[in-house]
């Protein structure tokens, strides 16, 4: 059963909308992201799927929100937030609380 609120475009071509309206070029997206630029082309091509975080490296990267780059609305603008209080944080904020959150995955994946 389809939901009428999702959009039928894809990730990729969402991605490659986004990056457009952004005027970046694929190199550019990928050391604004931290990324390959093949990857880059990979995903707007829909010839791979993007990990959880490459997603959001993406959506950061680009100033739009993962659920605009997977379909879920319409709008590329208005954060979706993790936790409440989030909109409040800076972007150092934010980046400190992801590095602390890469670390506890570390430590648990090497126990």
């Amino acid at each position: 059963m389809s939901n009428s609120s999702e959009s039928t475009v894809g990730f990729g071509e969402r991605l490659r909308s986004a990056r457009e309206a952004r005027n970046i070029n694929q190199t550019e997206l990928a050391a604004k992201s931290g990324l390959q630029p093949s990857a880059i082309g990979h995903f707007e091509k829909e010839r791979r799927k993007p990990s959880f975080s490459n997603i959001r490296a993406l959506a950061k990267a680009l100033d739009v929100t993962s659920d605009f780059l997977l379909g879920r609305t319409d709008k590329m603008e208005g954060a979706t937030t993790v936790f409440r209080g989030e909109e409040n944080l800076t972007s150092n904020d934010r980046d400190h609380i992801q590095m602390m959150i890469d670390l506890m995955n570390q430590r648990k994946s090497e126990k």
